[in-house]
C-alpha cells in the first residue's frame, strides 16, 4: 500500500508542477545570460532558496555564499531558510538578509500572504534554488512567491523530475560530483564562475566568544589544559547515525588516562515536551544520551547544554578537539575549524565529511554503531591530541 501511496503522491506533485509551470510561465534564461548579467552588474539582488534541510546540509551549502560574495561584492545575497535551520546560515559574513520560513504555518493562507508580500517588496533579481542529495518542489514555489525575476536551479532530471523544465527561468547541468559540497557549489560552476573556497563559513560574534570564554573560566577555574568535548546528541529515531553513549564513556576514561586535558560533554537542551518536536536546531528527545552517558562515566563531568546554535559555535571554537557523529554539529565545527573526529555509521564519509584540514573521522565496520571499538576511538583521539598539543 506505502509504495503506490508514494507512487500516487509523486505523479500528484508531477502534474501540480506542471500546471504552475502553465499558469506562471517563467522567463526564460540560459546560464551564459545569466552569468553576464551578473559580471555586468545588471543582476544586483539574489535569493537563494533552501528552506527544507538540516543543518549539515546549510553548512555544505555556505561556501555558495561566500564564493558568490567574493567574486560580485557588491550583490545583495538573501538567503530564505526556515526557522529550524536558519542558525547555520547566521555565521556566514556574505549574507545580507535571512528569511526565516516557518514551516509550522504552512496551512496558514496568511503566512503564504505575508511572505509573498515581503519578499515581492525585495525585487529579486534572481532566485538560486540550492539542491543537494534532495530536491524540494516546496523551494521551487517559494522562489516564485518571491517574484523574483528568474529561477535557476540544478537539472531536476538528475532527481528524476521534470520540475525545472516547466519552472525553472535556466536549468544547469548537474555534473553530480561525489562531495555533497561540491552538488551546491556545482550551482555556480554550472553558469560559468570559479570557485576557488570550498569550505564552509561560519563565524562566531564577539559576544558569543565572550559567553564561551566566561562560561569556561567558571567551569574551569585554573584553566591551561587543553579541552576535550564530546557531543552525544542525535535523534533517536536514526539509530543507524548513533554511537551508544556507554561507547562514548569509555572512549573519555581512555582519552583522560592517557592525555591531560580537561572534558566537557556538550548535549542538546533537556526538555519534558513531547518527542520529536524541536528545541530550535536540537530535537526534544536528543538529551536522552545523557543519563546513559553519565551512568557508564560513573564520575563528576561538567555538561554545556544550549538551544542557540550561536553559543555552542562559541563553545565549540574553544576545544582542543571534538568527538562527535556524523551530523549538524560536525559541519559547524568544521566551519570553525576545530579538529574533529566524527564517527561514521550509516552515511558515506566520502561524501559527506567536510573538506577542511581539521575534519578527521573513522567509520564504523559495517552499519551497526557498536562495531565500532571504543579503543579504537580514544586512540585516533589521543594521536590528534599529540599533534595538535
Amino acid at each position: 500500500m506505502k509504495p503506490l501511496l508514494k507512487r500516487l503522491e509523486s505523479r500528484g506533485r508531477d502534474a501540480a508542477a506542471c500546471a504552475l509551470g502553465l499558469a506562471l510561465r517563467p522567463r526564460r534564461s540560459t546560464p551564459e545570460l545569466i552569468r553576464e548579467a551578473l559580471e555586468s552588474g545588471r543582476i544586483k539582488k539574489v535569493l537563494l532558496v533552501r528552506p527544507y534541510q538540516g543543518l549539515g546540509d546549510l553548512f555544505c551549502a555556505t561556501p555558495v555564499i561566500s564564493n558568490l560574495k567574493a567574486q560580485f561584492p557588491g550583490l545583495a545575497i538573501h538567503f530564505l531558510a526556515n526557522t529550524f535551520n536558519q542558525a547555520a546560515v547566521r555565521g556566514s559574513p556574505g549574507l545580507d538578509k535571512i528569511w526565516a520560513w516557518d514551516e509550522r504555518a504552512v496551512r496558514n493562507p496568511l503566512s503564504w500572504l505575508r511572505l509573498r508580500r515581503d519578499l515581492r517588496g525585495e525585487n529579486y533579481d534572481l532566485a538560486l534554488i540550492l539542491s543537494g542529495n534532495a530536491l524540494s518542489l516546496t523551494s521551487i514555489l517559494l522562489a516564485h512567491l518571491s517574484g523574483a525575476r528568474l529561477i535557476a536551479g540544478l537539472s531536476t532530471q538528475a532527481y528524476g523530475r521534470n520540475w525545472g523544465r516547466w519552472l525553472y527561468s535556466c536549468e544547469i547541468p548537474h555534473r553530480n560530483p561525489v562531495k555533497e559540497m561540491d552538488k551546491f557549489l556545482g550551482l555556480l560552476e554550472g553558469l560559468g564562475l570559479a570557485c576557488p573556497s570550498r569550505e564552509p563559513v561560519y563565524r562566531v560574534a564577539q559576544e558569543h566568544a565572550d559567553f564561551a570564554q566566561n562560561r569556561l573560566r567558571e567551569i574551569f577555574p585554573q584553566g591551561a589544559r587543553p579541552l576535550l568535548g564530546i557531543f552525544i546528541g542525535g535523534k533517536v529515531d536514526r539509530p543507524e547515525r548513533i554511537w551508544p553513549p556507554s561507547y562514548y564513556a569509555e572512549a573519555a576514561r581512555r582519552i583522560l588516562a592517557k592525555k591531560p586535558c580537561d572534558l566537557i560533554v556538550i548535549a542538546p537542551p533537556g526538555s519534558g515536551r513531547l518527542r520529536h518536536q524541536r528545541e530550535t536546531t536540537f530535537w526534544k528527545d536528543e538529551d536522552v544520551h545523557l543519563a546513559e552517558f553519565r551512568k557508564a562515566f560513573a564520575a563528576e563531568f561538567p555538561v554545556f547544554q544550549d538551544a542557540d546554535l550561536a553559543r555552542v559555535a562559541g563553545m565549540l571554537s574553544r576545544l582542543a578537539l571534538l568527538i562527535c557523529p556524523d551530523g549538524g554539529v560536525m559541519h559547524l565545527a568544521a566551519a570553525l575549524k576545530v579538529p574533529t573526529l566524527a564517527l561514521y555509521f550509516g552515511t558515506d564519509p566520502e561524501v559527506w565529511n567536510p573538506p577542511v584540514p581539521t575534519a578527521h573521522f573513522l567509520r564504523g565496520p559495517g552499519p551497526d554503531p557498536k562495531n565500532l571499538n571504543p579503543a579504537a576511538v580514544a586512540e585516533a583521539a589521543i594521536r590528534l591530541l599529540d599533534e595538535i598539543h
